[in-house]
């Protein structure tokens, strides 16, 4: 074989070589390329089935606090309605919890039926006044205009309240009309009425027109409580103690979880962001059934 053939010979094994060479490489990076996109099939097939499975059973522990959110939600939309400002809480438990203190001062006048918690005054179990200053006492007139039926007289420090029996409010007097102020005791002699004051005494009819000044001889028989049972004084402090406390507040509490205080509300927090994963996961999967339905 001459040189020429030789080299032409030489050169066609080499470009065989090279030939097999580049061919083993492209079948490996098919082969290495299918193989990847198994492989990232297969992780997102994982993926979506695992996300799937903690889905549905985060979610039907999220439907619970779906429901309570909804239910608080829509009650405290219709408040109005509903009255929750003016149901007052009586559970003792939760007075404990929101740290609403029972009254300090209890008293009992007119065979129980009026009484006095700090500066609130009952009518057996209907609220009547909430004064701005401490309650003297209360007790029943007659009124010069009407003589058959009687009225509820409450004095405070610094004003006279008048009520029917039902509970209505007829009148309220005070400085400007000339009553004497810093009351801290009160008398009632027929169609006289009598205050006690640091200034002197005081006394006016029952049409409470005209104040004049007076002095005694002997001290009047000042109006003072009466003994109570230990049953109506636990009854009449849970009744102060609750109009401190409605349903109203006790919904928004719940709703926001401050009603468990700190805990409660970051309670509350990782429920929201539980409902954002959600809601995320469930956009995510299907996005995904909707790529692979094409």
């Amino acid at each position: 074989m001459g040189k020429s053939q030789g080299k032409t010979y030489n050169f066609w094994l080499k470009a065989i070589g090279y030939g097999r060479i580049v061919f083993k490489l492209n079948f490996y990076s098919h082969s290495n390329l299918s193989a990847m996109k198994l492989t990232s099939k297969s992780i997102h097939s994982r993926l979506i089935k695992h996300l799937r499975e903690w889905h549905r059973k985060l979610g039907i522990i999220a439907a619970f606090f779906i429901i309570f959110l909804s239910i608080t939600g829509v009650a405290l939309n219709h408040t109005t309605t509903l009255s929750l400002a003016h149901k007052p809480i009586d559970n003792t438990w939760l007075l404990d919890h929101y740290g609403i203190a029972p009254p300090n001062d209890v008293r009992f006048y007119q065979k129980n039926t009026l009484q006095v918690t700090n500066n609130l005054l009952w009518l057996n179990d209907k609220l009547l006044l909430e004064s701005s200053s401490n309650i003297v006492a209360a007790t029943l007139i007659l009124s010069s205009q009407n003589l058959n039926s009687p009225i509820i007289l409450a004095v405070s420090s610094e004003q006279i309240y008048l009520f029917t029996q039902q509970g209505d409010l007829i009148d309220k007097l005070g400085e400007e009309i000339g009553v004497p102020q810093n009351i801290n005791a009160l008398s009632v002699n027929k169609s006289d009425v009598t205050v006690r004051t640091p200034a002197g005494y005081f006394q006016t009819n029952t049409d409470f027109v005209e104040w004049k000044k007076v002095a005694f001889v002997v001290e009047p028989n000042w109006i003072t409580p009466i003994d109570a049972s230990e049953k109506l004084t636990i009854k009449a402090k849970l009744a102060y103690r609750s109009q401190f406390l409605t349903l109203e507040r006790i919904i928004l509490d719940a709703h926001s979880g401050r009603i468990l205080g700190l805990f409660g509300v970051l309670f509350m927090d990782a429920v929201a962001v539980l409902l954002i994963l959600l809601s995320l996961s469930g956009i995510y999967i299907w996005l995904r059934y909707a790529r692979a339905k094409r």
